[in-house]
């Protein structure tokens, strides 16, 4: 696949964000699924909610290329730690694991410790324990994010060259 073909693939990521992050949402209520999986779902749901992160999210389409990949590598490290009713929803955004490789090159490793260690952040001042353990938290936690969505307009990609390069560039400043 060409990096042009890379990126008409992606655009549906940018254009469904708003619903990869209630996929993710909804199953940190799934039957069964470990404290450690919810975590990893809470890691990735959280980077959601941050405005400047790998790439920073005013910055277009590139901007939130980013958050999209943390879903997916996210909701396959949640079905790795304990999570044996994934649905269907779930499965689909780890089927696309392939891309996130392709996009990611020879950085993938280092993006998936990246978001191995995103439960731990405190991103709004909490990080997935908070969220589990404290009285409120996950409430307010799914305020934010219905916030978020509620507010979110897909930009479009730049479908050149140019795109993965810039891409790659700001992956690489941040991710090892």
């Amino acid at each position: 696949m060409t990096d042009l073909e890379l990126l008409q693939n992606l655009e549906a990521w940018v254009a469904n964000l708003g619903e990869d992050t209630t996929i993710l949402r909804k199953a940190l209520d799934s039957e069964g699924i470990s404290r450690d999986a919810k975590k990893y779902l809470l890691g990735g749901l959280s980077y959601m909610l941050r405005k400047v992160d790998i790439i920073p999210d005013y910055l277009g389409g590139i901007g939130v290329l980013d958050d999209a990949a943390v879903m997916r590598v996210s909701a396959k490290l949640a079905v790795e730690a304990g999570m044996p009713n994934a649905g269907e929803d779930i499965k689909k955004l780890i089927a696309e694991d392939e891309m996130t490789r392709l996009l990611f090159d020879n950085l993938y490793d280092g993006f998936v410790s990246y978001v191995k260690r995103l439960p731990e952040e405190r991103i709004r001042n909490r990080n997935a324990d908070h969220i589990l353990d404290e009285a409120g938290c996950l409430d307010q936690f799914d305020r934010e994010l219905e916030d978020e969505i509620r507010g979110y307009t897909a930009k479009p990609l730049g479908q050149n060259d140019r795109t993965i390069r810039e891409f790659r560039s700001f992956i690489k400043s941040k991710v090892r």
